[in-house]
């Protein structure tokens, strides 16, 4: 299958974290974590009209959860892994193949007025072996710098971080935001808990993941919810 192009970009040489064509069970978001976030939006955002997921990974709930929720608004994904990206094509999501820090690559997702930024959290996106922040890649601090210093983007950005993200990464990382581009805000920390994996198992509440509602046009409230399911 033919690999998707990368970033040319040589600070960006840290292999990235990808699951084997061969590893079926890679990490995929959980219903109840989709649910919030289509709450979130509906609440912040209601007039949606682009999403775009990069990194998308296994999009198939996301895409159906938004399509259902706004079906005006159009959904798109990217990944850099051949066989998610074509397994993605096969349901009928608007996927293409790339790295989320090739420019070219993402100035085709500028039109967005919502991002989700969410890439690998563990090791092989196993779902188990879970990353640092620091240890992420693509870093959260590269993406920011090439989106909305770099390529201007205007509009909301949630990064999808570990659920060991501290304040002092949070923090550092509004820094580094802001020292890209002085108006856009922080509006929301969302500390996202289920009772489900992302393969439908049933475990005890668990925080998944801290997800930061980066925005030019949502104010910087820096507000702190928790969400479980109902």
């Amino acid at each position: 299958m033919k690999n998707c192009p990368m970033s040319s970009d040589s600070s960006h040489s840290t292999p990235y974290h990808l699951p084997t064509e061969t590893t079926p069970a890679f990490a995929r978001t959980n219903t109840q974590t989709i649910a919030q976030r289509v709450a979130l939006l509906w609440e912040l955002l209601p007039d949606v009209r682009a999403i775009g997921e990069l990194c998308c990974g296994d999009c198939a709930r996301q895409w159906a959860a938004y399509r259902q929720a706004f079906p005006a608004a159009s959904y798109r994904g990217l990944d850099l892994a051949p066989h998610i990206v074509a397994a993605n094509q096969a349901q009928g999501i608007a996927c293409i193949c790339g790295d989320a820090l090739d420019p070219a690559t993402l100035r085709q997702f500028l039109a967005c007025d919502v991002l989700f930024f969410g890439p690998p959290l563990s090791q092989g996106c196993d779902g188990h072996n879970l990353l640092a922040f620091h240890e992420v890649v693509p870093t959260y601090a590269d993406f920011v710098r090439l989106l909305w210093g770099d390529l201007g983007y205007q509009g909301t950005l949630i990064c999808i971080c570990p659920n060991t993200a501290t304040m002092g990464d949070v923090q550092r990382l509004y820094t580094q935001t802001r020292a890209a581009r002085s108006d856009v805000n922080l509006r929301l920390l969302h500390y996202s808990y289920a009772t489900l994996t992302g393969h439908d198992e049933v475990t005890p509440l668990r925080l998944k993941y801290v997800e930061l509602w980066f925005s030019t046009v949502l104010p910087d409230v820096w507000e702190v919810r928790e969400m479980s399911p109902d």
